[in-house]
């Protein structure tokens, strides 16, 4: 039982939970945070399942922000206190305000949440595209879609020698196009948008790279879903060599989804760390979106490590 001067609260069972890892990062505007919590099922003796895909019960957790500024992750009920200057209330838990959680497993695969990103490029001639080509090239006969797969097929840039160098920076008539002048482009954090696998990548008559590194302690074998959109023509790399896959072999999602498009692929992963790349382009649908999804057993999937900055430029830390 919880008693303070204002009012009580009971509960079964109140513990820390032994062997349990936390992690956390404030997000840079400092208003938000992301929770990493890792809790042995040996500390759970009581649970006749385990926490896979499909375990549902109810959490709660709450962060204090600059010692004042208090918020919990739900708040159901209203009850959840956030008062800063009364350690009692402070220390109180509040069922009432706890909501239910699914936990996910492996089930579905890994997404790969984090990328780097570098673009757009495109040069001379790329003024005269638009960002849903369309129609044909003003004052010609000449199609714009087939216009930009000929120029972005054929063009080359910095990043197609599979380099990632975070201090980089390009410049030049190589990034102008028919977008506003960027003066310079260099690689950037991406992450995927809410409810998709994929991150939001560029418009049409540009020219993007990303790239990604996964850290397996073994030679392992799993198959990689490579996630691309309608009109978007990718190129994909592992540690340099290309993974050969065509448009044709994309194929669309069943569901809601309709502007997905997945072609699997088998690779071996080498062990230590891997690099995931992409260079691509799309000439309709704009923005294009670009992800990638690791599935195998559990067993091979749980000891992979995900990166989206360079293991060289990261000090060798995992």
């Amino acid at each position: 039982m919880y008693r303070t001067p204002v009012g009580e609260a009971k509960f079964a069972h109140v513990g820390l939970i032994e062997g349990t890892q936390l992690q956390h990062r404030v997000d840079e505007d400092g208003k938000g945070y992301v929770l990493v919590a890792e809790i042995p099922r040996a500390a759970l003796p009581a649970m006749t399942k385990p926490f896979t895909g499909g375990f549902r019960t109810l959490v709660n957790f709450s962060a204090t922000l600059g010692g004042h500024n208090k918020f919990w992750w739900a708040n159901s009920d209203g009850s959840a206190n956030r008062e800063t200057y009364d350690e009692p209330s402070e220390a109180r838990f509040y069922p009432g305000a706890w909501a239910p959680v699914e936990f996910s497993g492996l089930g579905n695969g890994v997404v790969v949440r984090h990328w780097l990103h570098c673009g757009p490029f495109g040069g001379p001639g790329a003024e005269q595209f638009k960002s849903d080509p369309n129609g044909v090239i003003k004052g010609t006969s000449i199609e714009m879609k087939k216009a930009v797969k000929d120029f972005c097929e054929a063009a080359h840039y910095p990043p197609d020698d599979g380099k990632v160098d975070l201090s980089a920076t390009f410049t030049g008539s190589m990034i102008q196009g028919y977008w506003n002048d960027l003066h310079q482009v260099r690689w950037k954090p991406k992450t995927i948008e809410a409810l998709d696998t994929r991150a939001i990548v560029g418009t049409g008559g540009q020219v993007w790279y990303g790239t990604t590194w996964i850290h397996s302690p073994a030679a392992v074998e799993l198959t990689a879903a490579l996630q691309g959109h309608p009109m978007t023509e990718i190129r994909w790399t592992l540690n340099g060599e290309p993974l050969s896959v065509k448009a044709t072999e994309y194929h669309e999602a069943e569901g809601e989804n309709r502007l997905l498009r997945t072609a699997n692929r088998t690779i071996t992963l080498r062990a230590g760390w891997n690099q995931v790349s992409f260079r691509a382009y799309c000439y309709g649908y704009a923005p294009f979106r670009v992800g990638l999804v690791l599935k195998a057993g559990e067993a091979k999937l749980w000891p992979l490590n995900l990166s989206a900055e360079p293991p060289e430029q990261r000090n060798g830390s995992r």
